[in-house]
Formats: C-alpha cells, structure tokens, sequence
C-alpha cells in the first residue's frame, strides 16, 4: 500500500497500514517478497487468473445497515467468487480502500478483509490506500490453474447450480426496511472454492453475482448457446421468484458439464441457439437481474 496523502496525514497513514498488516496474513506458498515495498513478487509456475471487485458506499452497501468488518468480508470474498467460477486456486489479492478519515470505520473494514482473507488462503500481497469523499474498497484477486470460464458450454450439457439463490435480495429488502431478518447470505457471503474439483468435469461455469437470469444470459452468449431452465427447479422456500430469479448478491455457481457435478443440481439443459427461455414456454420475466449501466 503505497500513496502520497495530504500533508498533515501522512504519520496516521503509514500507522493504519502497519496496523492493518500486522493482522492480515501477508506470507503464502507462492509470495517471494510481499506487502511493504513498492511491488510484490510471486512466483506461479501455472497460467494467472485475475479478477477485481468494487464496493462503493451508497452502491452497494450502507452504513447504516451493513457492519464494516461486513463490508470488508464481502469485498474479498466477491473478488474471490470470480476465482472459484474459474476454477483457480488463489495466490494472493491487492486492497485499495479510500474513505473520508483513516478512522475505527475503516480498521474495521481490514480486519473484515484479513478474516477472509485468512479463511480462503489468499495472502495480503499490498495494496492503496487515498481520502475520499466516498468510501471505495477494492480487491484485487490472482490465482493460478488452467484456463477455464464461461465461454465452453456443449449442447447436450445439462444446466446446474450450486444452491439456493434469492436470500441475499431477501435480506437486504428486510435490511432497508428495518427489519430483523436472517442476513448473512447478504452480509457474509461464502465464495464456492469448495467446488474447485467438483467442477474438474464443467464445460464452463459463472459466478452468480447480478442474478441469476443475467448471469445465464452472460454464460449463453459467451458459449453461443441456449439454456433452457426449468422455472419449478428455480423456486426457493421463502423467497419471491422476482428475488431467487433476479436478485443478484448470491455467489453461487451455475455451471455446464455433460454430466452431473458433486454439489450441484440439475436446472436446466443446453440446446442450440441463443439466449435463455423456460422448459414450459412461460415467458422471461422483464426484470433479469442488476446492471451497473441501466
């Protein structure tokens, strides 16, 4: 974490970063020189895979409902969801975190990163720190293995998921309404690495993070194919279709393979053609799922 702060700000910086680096884990198998110089070396003898994830406030969380070691949590572990769909095995991240003050709000949110961080085996490699008038973390992920995502899928594959959607979209309506409700599918999301064998057998697979329906259209487009859902399979106990269909936040898997996976279920089939459609003809609903741009 290397930046230039506004003069008067440069001691409580550099004391923050130290603070923070004392309790995130910084050493792994394939980190020659880590956090504290102006790079990190690694060394990978597989091919890298790369992916960031940005959480701003008033975007994608309030304060008023949403703990900042959550925030933290869920900014490493939306990073790392990106490697679990592209079956790679993390190696390490970069932070980059901008807020109004280097306070206890933003200890927090570290200590937040350095718990998953420490879960999922992914060291601390460095990273950014600036004053913002917004609060901004970012989390870069790099993992290695063989070069695998969302563009292989086979007519003929069957359609699978790794679980439940919808509970996240579920807590956060109850959040914003004040409400005491079940929240950790939203504030403490679990990226799949588990299923990182499981999926040795996919033909392509997608992490589902702007719902369900849109994160399958990006899937069909990316392998020039059609999947065809069955809308019965989709239903979850307790939750609207609106929310398990389009609620996004969910960072589960769906997945393509010729055969069924280990911790996945069946929803679907793959046919020739494009886009998405329903095994009984029921058409689309208008909402598919969050778009930054719309």
């Amino acid at each position: 974490m290397d930046d230039d702060p506004p003069e008067g700000t440069r001691a409580s910086e550099f004391s923050a970063i130290a603070r923070w680096l004392k309790q995130s884990p910084t050493e792994g198998d394939a980190v020659l020189r880590g956090a504290g110089e102006d790079v990190a070396w690694i060394q990978a003898g597989e091919p890298l895979a790369l992916s960031v994830d940005t959480l701003v406030d008033g975007v994608h969380f309030r304060r008023s409902w949403m703990p900042p070691e959550a925030v933290g949590w869920k900014a490493m572990t939306a990073a790392l969801s990106d490697l679990a769909a592209a079956r790679a095995r993390p190696v390490g991240c970069l932070v980059a975190l901008s807020a109004p003050a280097l306070d206890s709000w933003t200890d927090a949110v570290m200590a937040g990163i350095a718990e998953a961080a420490r879960r999922f085996g992914c060291p601390i490699l460095g990273g950014d720190t600036t004053r913002s008038a917004v609060a901004t973390v970012s989390v870069t992920v790099i993992g290695t293995g063989t070069p695998f995502g969302r563009s292989g899928a086979q007519v003929g594959d069957l359609v699978q998921l790794s679980g439940p959607t919808g509970l996240a979209a579920r807590a956060l309506r109850g959040l914003e309404a004040g409400q005491a409700v079940p929240a950790d599918a939203l504030l403490k999301p679990m990226p799949r690495l588990d299923l990182r064998e499981a999926l040795a057998d996919a033909t392509a697979c997608i992490d589902l993070s702007d719902g369900l329906l849109a994160d399958a259209g990006h899937l069909a487009e990316a392998s020039a194919v059609q999947l065809v859902l069955d809308r019965a399979a989709l239903q979850v106990e307790g939750v609207s279709e609106e929310d398990a269909l389009a609620g996004g936040e969910d960072y589960e898997l769906l997945a393509t393979a010729p055969t069924p996976l280990a911790g996945f279920r069946v929803i679907g089939s793959v046919r020739a053609g494009s886009g998405l459609s329903f095994v009984d003809g029921s058409p689309l609903p208008d909402c598919r799922g969050w778009d930054h741009g719309a």
